[in-house]
Order: C-alpha cells, then structure tokens, then sequence
C-alpha cells in the first residue's frame, strides 16, 4: 500500500474488468475447462494472477495453448461464448457502484476503457445500470484482448485536459503501461487479475478497497 496524495483530477478512466466487475474467478473456471480439454494443467486463482497478461496471446503461450492461427481463434472464441453464457453471475467489486456514484457527486468526469469487445462492454455496463456515470465507454473491435493503447491515446488524444488531470484505475500492469505511455497518473487496485506482488512491483500505487480511491480525489 502506498499513501494517497490528493490531487486535484478532472477525469477518472476506469477499467471495466477485475476492476468494476469481479470477475477473475470466472475467467480462471472458463480457461480450466479449455486446460482440461487439451489435458493441460488446471489453474489456482493465485496462480492465473501471477500468469495473466495482455495480450493474452502471450499468456495463452504460457500456459502451453496455442497462441496463433486458427487454433488461438477457436479458443478465443470458446473463451469469449462461455464467459458471455455466464458472466450474469459476476458481481460487481465491494464498493464498486458506491464510489462510481461517489466521484460523479463529486463533478469529477468518468469514463471506462477496456480491452474486451466494446459492443459487448456497453451491455455488461448497461446490465448493471452504470452507464448513466460514464461518459464515454470504449472498448476494442475483436476478442482476442490484444491490449488497449491505441483506444486509450483516441480517449486522450485531443482532449482540452492536461494530462495530470487524469487518473486511470485499473487492476493489471496493462493498466499501468497504459498509463505510462499516455503520461498520466495510475492507481492500482488487488482484487482483480494481477497479484499484489505484480502490482507493487510496477511502481504504481495500489490500493485493496475501491473506496479508497476517494483518499486521491475526495
């Protein structure tokens, strides 16, 4: 845990995955069944927090499945249809839609950026009646979670604000690269698809609760 440093920022950047919406689990259950398909070893949550990565091809690699071509495709794609068939029965993260609300009283402007399919970010946003608190959501046009620079430089990129008006909240070193490369501020939050171990190591600060982002803009 690092100590706040309140500033004053303009514009939160949210990440919709493992940050809002709890839903590492989930992820770990669908990518075990595709282990167990192809007689693989099966994951422990600890473990995929120390294994995931963007893009995931490189994580898929790890894990000794295919990682290119037709084959990374079909389990993209296997991936993608088990996690829509259950992903009604994630939660949102513990304080998640009580400092959403908490930051919009407070004037402060948010949007959400993600690596998922933008079309189907809209609708697990709109399910859990949020969308009225963002903006702006963007997502990316594929499903093979390549990552999500090019789509945050476009949120950024042309805006009025200067870049230290900005935080992005996110849960995995993506969020942080991302960050780095748009040279804006980025607080890192546990419970979602990276270790705490990987997120401290980034240099970041990273909290546990999401309330405690309110120590930074509150």
């Amino acid at each position: 845990m690092v100590e706040s440093v309140k500033k004053k920022y303009t514009h939160i950047i949210w990440d919709w995955n493992g940050t809002i919406i709890d839903d590492a689990k989930l992820c770990v259950r669908i990518v075990n069944d595709i282990l167990e398909d192809r007689g693989l070893p099966q994951l422990l949550l600890e473990h995929y927090r120390e294994q995931f990565d963007f893009p995931v091809r490189d994580y898929y690699n790890r894990l000794g499945l295919p990682c290119q071509g037709p084959e990374f495709n079909e389990i993209s794609t296997v991936f993608i249809e088990k996690y829509h068939f259950l992903w009604k029965q994630c939660v949102l993260q513990e304080n998640a839609r009580a400092t959403i609300s908490k930051i919009s009283s407070l004037g402060i402007d948010q949007s959400l950026l993600s690596a998922g399919k933008e079309e189907h970010v809209k609708a697990f946003v709109r399910h859990h009646n949020l969308h009225d608190y963002f903006c702006v959501i963007v997502g990316t046009s594929n499903i093979h979670a390549e990552g999500k620079l090019d789509r945050a430089r476009s949120l950024v990129e042309g805006s009025e604000l200067k870049r230290d008006e900005y935080l992005l909240v996110g849960d995995t070193l993506h969020d942080h690269e991302v960050a780095q490369e748009l040279g804006i501020d980025c607080l890192l939050y546990s419970n979602g698809h990276h270790s705490e171990r990987k997120l401290t190591a980034s240099g970041s600060p990273v909290i546990n609760q999401l309330n405690q982002l309110l120590k930074w803009v509150g």
